[in-house]
């Protein structure tokens, strides 16, 4: 999102949005933690035999959350690998059409072939000798 500064400059507003949800739930939990502490109509034993359940339980979520990412992570991994096997393939059988080229590459290689093709004789406009 961009707008117009008093210079004539534009300038450009960056929202960072990438807080993850893990930390809002470690916050829900503490502060849900701290009211049941103040309003339970529990002993001390049973109040701590709860607060232990509920941490048990929060350790229990946030490891199964860490092995999904790691899980995604390596996921990632495996399709990158294979990407990079597929090019490197490709690079080797001499395929250009494997992997797309950028507009720069692609003018490149048009201007290397049309200068290649300037420098040698047009074999297609000599007459055959009989």
């Amino acid at each position: 999102m961009g707008f117009k500064h008093r210079g004539g400059e534009e300038r450009v507003l960056v929202v960072d949005q990438g807080s993850s949800g893990f930390g809002w739930l470690m916050i829900g939990a503490a502060i849900g933690a701290g009211l049941a502490l103040l309003y339970a109509p529990r002993s001390g034993e049973e109040t701590r035999r709860v607060i232990g359940r509920r941490w048990d339980d929060l350790k229990d979520e946030a490891e199964e959350k860490f092995d999904e990412f790691a899980e995604g992570v390596q996921e990632g991994r495996e399709k990158i690998r294979a990407k990079i096997e597929r090019l490197v393939d490709a690079d080797r059988d001499g395929g250009r059409e494997a992997r797309p080229a950028s507009a720069r590459e692609e003018l490149e290689r048009r201007l290397t072939d049309a200068r290649a093709r300037r420098r040698s004789p047009d074999v297609e406009e000599e007459e055959p000798v009989a």
